[in-house]
């Protein structure tokens, strides 16, 4: 059988891998080539990402994915939003750079929000103001570094730096771009206006590229190096989540159907070819990020499976090491559960001692305090199913649009029991999988750009061909609205 070899880097904040995808004109079987690392580097309290190393892992996956013979078709980049690279006129890189975590921003803070409040940023950009948004470093960069003015020559964004080193070509592609806090939200480009008002070169910035487009080739110098043959260079989504809502399987039409990307965090949102940008998007804490066609996710950025993933790792470093499957057996025997959290409460952002904080918030809130392992699991999950619910009701009112459909991607889905609690508290039906959403979105991207595939048309098949899509079935076996109640009062 021939087949058609797509790479797809996939680079997150704590980790990358290197993904191969083999086309056979039906499906894509999808593997995992290369992983490593990507721990920010710190120095005297400044966050840094070594990017250079993480360039040579990508080289090493490239090498490894040869090995079988098949001729590697092409190669395309996502990552985490925000963060950025600048390149001086020689088109090297200056610094290392800063990760979103680094504190710099807060020190300028009110500073940046002399010029303009975040109700107008938010209304310009239709991006929540954030001190990690890209427009805040950025300003902290100057503001602490006024000599940038006089070498930076372009500032490429994290996907775009990768896709430099391997192409040559410096572009700002828009699903990326569109998570800096920069663009015009109406106009998809870089904000002149909003620029000049805090004194950011707008010379910085390329215009916005779309993803789907061929940048060339792999550098000759890299296919020598590599001793691989010429691949093609695609600009996809290079967002992961733009990558990762690509490949979300829609069964019922996208205008009655929300997506959740889950994950250590979770992003719970629509696909819209309008921003919304209204004072109550702003105040629900809703953003508008782009989309691989060049329209809009409206979404909001909630906790994930952190929470429980930080509790397990508390329980592991007292030898008390638990499954995944265990813990869900556990808390699935617990039904009449009375208690709950606000996962996204300030506590909880913090690594270490989730146990003691879930108890802490329980007994704050005067309701049960959960104190077995299957008590805490259900507890978790019960509420981040709650506040699903409370997100999606959010987006309908704001957007006008019923609701009557799930889709969830990623690798939060592997929790079943949550899955089936998002169906159960939210009374509609969960569609979940792919699990590795972003890395077949990433594939699927490059599937369009080189017409092998349709955007839409293909898209449901061809996930169902390559992956396992399973469906929840939303049960009425106890006291739904009496829950959501309780939990929509510890919200107030």
């Amino acid at each position: 059988m021939t087949y058609k070899k797509l790479l797809a880097v996939d680079l997150g904040a704590s980790s990358g891998r290197v993904m191969q995808g083999l086309f056979d004109g039906k499906k894509v079987e999808l593997s995992e080539v290369h992983r490593f690392n990507n721990n920010p580097i710190s120095v005297e309290d400044n966050l840094y990402w070594d990017v250079l190393n993480l360039f040579q892992q990508i080289k090493k996956g490239i090498v490894k994915s040869s090995r079988d013979g098949i001729p590697i078709e092409s190669i395309a980049v996502d990552t985490w939003g925000v963060d950025y690279c600048y390149l001086d006129k020689d088109g090297d890189l200056i610094f290392n750079p800063r990760s979103y975590r680094d504190q710099r921003s807060k020190r300028y803070e009110n500073d940046f929000y002399k010029e303009l409040s975040k109700e107008d940023l938010f209304k310009k950009t239709g991006v929540q103001p954030n001190l990690i948004n890209s427009i805040n470093q950025i300003h902290a960069d100057l503001a602490s570094k006024p000599y940038l003015r006089k070498i930076v020559e372009k500032v490429l964004f994290m996907p775009d730096f990768f896709t430099y080193l391997l192409s040559g070509q410096m572009i700002n592609e828009y699903t990326i771009s569109s998570t800096s806090g920069l663009l015009d939200v109406s106009s998809r480009q870089f904000s002149k206006q909003l620029m000049e008002k805090i004194s950011i070169p707008i010379d910085w910035f390329s215009n916005i590229l779309k993803g789907g487009k061929t940048l060339g080739t792999l550098r000759t110098e890299l296919c020598n190096e590599l001793n691989v043959n010429e691949i093609k260079v695609v600009a996809g989504g290079s967002h992961d989540t733009a990558s990762a809502v690509l490949a979300v399987p829609y069964i019922k039409s996208i205008q009655e159907t929300a997506f959740i990307s889950s994950g250590t965090w979770s992003l719970v949102g629509v696909e819209s070819t309008n921003p919304v940008v209204t004072n109550d998007a702003f105040l629900a804490g809703l953003t508008n990020e782009g989309t691989f066609d060049g329209n809009y996710r409206i979404l909001k950025n909630t906790t994930g499976l952190w929470i429980y993933n930080e509790l397990r790792r508390d329980w592991s470093i007292k030898g008390e090491s638990l499954s995944h499957k265990t813990l869900a057996d556990l808390a699935e025997e617990i039904e009449d559960n009375k208690s709950y959290i606000n996962p996204n409460a300030e506590p909880f952002s913090k690594p270490g001692n989730m146990e003691e904080k879930i108890q802490k918030f329980c007994m704050k809130t005067n309701q049960e305090i959960p104190k077995t392992k299957r008590h805490l699991v259900r507890v978790i999950l019960e509420s981040l199913a709650m506040s699903y619910r409370n997100t999606i009701e959010q987006i309908e009112d704001i957007t006008n649009r019923q609701i009557n459909q799930i889709q969830m991607v990623g690798g939060g889905i592997q929790n079943e029991l949550l899955c089936q609690l998002t169906a159960d508290f939210t009374s509609r039906e969960v569609i979940a999988g792919p699990i590795e959403a972003s890395s077949l979105g990433n594939v699927i991207s490059q599937l369009i750009t080189l017409g092998l595939i349709n955007r839409r048309e293909d898209i449901v098949t061809l996930i169902k061909n390559s992956e396992k899509i399973k469906t929840y079935k939303p049960r009425k076996t106890f006291c739904l609205e009496d829950k959501y109640n309780q939990f929509s009062n510890i919200l107030i």
